[in-house]
């Protein structure tokens, strides 16, 4: 049996400035000079205070790179991580050269949004984990917005243990350490970011 989820429990609680931060869009909003639009890939993953950039060049032309960064970042490999601010603009220069000895300058200067408020982040207060593809998982809503600093605890009705969050993976598929099935039911959990704490109950159906 599948079960509508139904967004209830929601955060609301003041935003956290100093401790753990949420991810963010990134938009590309100049082009530096005269060089070309950029054919760079950026991902982003947030971190608890700090977001991680995975940089590749998405041409199959270039033999060597020369990456430059506006926090004075430089590298020479294909694919460059680096660590930003959230909240922070910042430009990335690609000097790319090609088989022939041709050298091309990419440039794009991006912004990274402000953090989501924590009164944004919301739980279903139901789920059926029985493997038909919907709702099988016990979730925030925007887990995908949520760092590593993000954590998730579920215990039964006798207060056990059944689930902790494991490195800012918060989904609960309805088992036990163990492996074992839960029961259906109702069952608590503590959800802590940062500062942030919410505590509140869910229903399990199978």
């Amino acid at each position: 049996m599948s079960v509508l989820i139904v967004p209830k429990h929601r955060m609301s609680l003041p935003t956290m400035a100093s401790r753990c931060f949420v991810a963010f869009l990134l938009f590309a909003v100049s082009n530096i000079g005269t060089a070309q639009l950029a054919p760079i890939q950026v991902r982003f993953e947030p971190r608890c205070d700090l977001v991680t950039g995975y940089f590749s060049y998405s041409g199959t032309d270039a033999v060597s790179y020369a990456w430059t960064f506006s926090d004075g970042g430089i590298s020479t490999l294909a694919s460059p991580v680096r660590t930003f601010p959230f909240g922070t603009e910042f430009t990335v220069t690609l000097d790319r050269m090609d088989a022939n000895g041709e050298l091309v300058t990419f440039s794009t200067t991006y912004l990274t949004q402000d953090q989501l408020e924590s009164s944004h982040v919301e739980f279903p207060n139901v789920f059926s984990p029985n493997g038909d593809g919907v709702n099988d998982q016990f979730t925030a809503l925007n887990d995908e917005l949520l760092g590593p600093c993000a954590e998730l605890r579920i215990y039964n009705r006798y207060g056990q243990l059944l689930f902790e969050s494991p490195g800012g993976d918060l989904r609960w598929d309805g088992t036990s350490f163990a492996g074992e099935q839960a029961s259906s039911g109702i069952y608590f959990y503590s959800f802590t970011w940062g500062t942030a704490i919410l505590n509140s109950t869910v229903t399990l159906v199978r």
